[in-house]
């Protein structure tokens, strides 16, 4: 059986309708059949991204799986070498360099599901793998199911079929789950453009003590999601420059993460309520909290703002607390919010018995700014503390905030 998809339907489409028009300025770019833009650091040819793994090399070539083979002859490949360094007890495999099309794909089935990968590098520089997803489908091109220590490097995504648009068409580049203990998922060098997203965790409330330890080094361009780390129980530390990107980054009950994203957006790409979205569905499903966040935005403004601290669902119980979240804008054409705190139950209430907590927020802005700072439509009637740095404070002058947020020195 497929495993299930990241997100219920309903959920992200909440999430997304508020930001839905927000920076459709004219038509989409169409699509195209070129492969990634990206250099393929032909000088890391065979590393493995700093992985730590034993010294067995398994070429994928050797396998079958070369570029240009059919794309039942490549999924073999990959799942006799994941065998081999499985019965040897890890090392890497090697993907030589060239574009491998795993075909059109008409069902949402992963088209690699690897289980139990332990001390495993997969080193795939200069290795591009395409796909076309045909309809309302979202395939993970690699699903990693209980893994440890296991390490992605260099490899581009590329997806015929994405579009960007609320009808979740697209291909994930990598998914993981867990029902075991899991930890230590590393991407290093990846590069993506025109996917549904980069990494998607697809684990639940009830497996969230089973996935840690994730860390994304890349890239990722005109698509919908960068990261997505729902129900991670701690170590989440990524690190994406992203263009045209819709969502960067969203978790539910993320705990104990650092995030940092570079981005850049033309108005031709449509946008959402928030480019970073923490996101807590009451104290029961996982509360928010030690988390890191730094935005850095060039370009146009396709995104109603760029941190959203979203309580969600019908719970009374449940917080954000322990976030130190900074937004730099350098020259944003019509920026409009920097952070927005609200709680929606099917919509957005005014008032919520949820709390966000030593917060800290911190920011600059260069070029013209008439947007806001701070967004609140939900006030907490919990105490609970969220700090302004002095620049934001003066940025936020005249802007009507609750009485939780105060200003300190930067």
């Amino acid at each position: 059986m497929a495993p299930p998809a990241a997100w219920p339907f309903s959920r992200r489409r909440r999430l997304l309708l508020g930001g839905l028009g927000a920076g459709i300025a004219g038509i989409l770019p169409a699509e195209t059949a070129e492969a990634p833009r990206r250099p393929q650091h032909v000088d890391k040819i065979g590393s493995k991204g700093g992985a730590i793994v034993p010294p067995l090399v398994v070429s994928l070539a050797d396998l079958g799986g070369v570029p240009g083979a059919a794309p039942e002859a490549l999924v073999r490949g990959f799942e006799r070498a994941f065998g081999i360094l499985a019965d040897a007890g890890g090392g890497t495999l090697l993907v030589p360099p060239g574009l491998y099309d795993f075909g059109t794909r008409s069902d949402a089935s992963p088209i690699i599901l690897c289980r139990g990968a332990r001390d495993i590098a997969i080193s795939a520089y200069g290795a591009s793998f395409h796909a076309t997803t045909a309809g309302k489908l979202m395939p993970s091109l690699f699903y990693f199911f209980n893994f440890s220590n296991l390490t992605l490097a260099g490899a581009s995504f590329f997806d015929k079929g994405f579009t960007p648009w609320v009808d979740w068409q697209g291909m994930y580049c990598v998914g993981l789950q867990a029902d075991a203990a899991s930890s230590g998922f590393n991407m290093v060098d990846c590069y993506a453009e025109r996917v549904l997203g980069l990494l998607s965790s697809n684990n639940n409330v009830t497996t969230r003590s089973y996935l840690k330890g994730i860390k994304v080094r890349g890239e990722v361009r005109d698509s919908y999601y960068g990261v997505g780390a729902n129900y991670v129980c701690g170590g989440v530390d990524v690190d994406l420059s992203c263009h045209n990107v819709r969502r960067a980054f969203i978790a539910y009950g993320l705990k104990d993460a650092d995030i940092a994203v570079r981005v850049s957006c033309t108005p031709d790409w449509p946008g959402s309520n928030g480019l970073i979205a923490l996101v807590s569905e009451g104290a029961s499903m996982g509360n928010v909290e030690k988390v890191r966040v730094r935005v850095d935005v060039t370009g146009a403004c396709i995104h109603a703002s760029y941190v959203h601290f979203y309580h969600q669902g019908p719970e009374k119980r449940g917080s954000m607390h322990d976030i130190d979240a900074t937004v730099n804008l350098m020259h944003v054409e019509g920026a409009r919010t920097m952070f927005t705190f609200d709680h929606e139950t099917e919509g957005v209430i005014a008032r919520t018995q949820r709390s966000w907590d030593r917060i800290r927020l911190h920011g600059k802005v260069a070029g013209a700014f008439d947007g806001r700072v701070i967004a609140n439509p939900t006030v907490s009637s919990v105490p609970g503390t969220i700090y302004l740095d002095a620049k934001l404070a003066a940025l936020a002058r005249g802007e009507k905030l609750a009485a939780s947020f105060r200003v300190r020195p930067s």
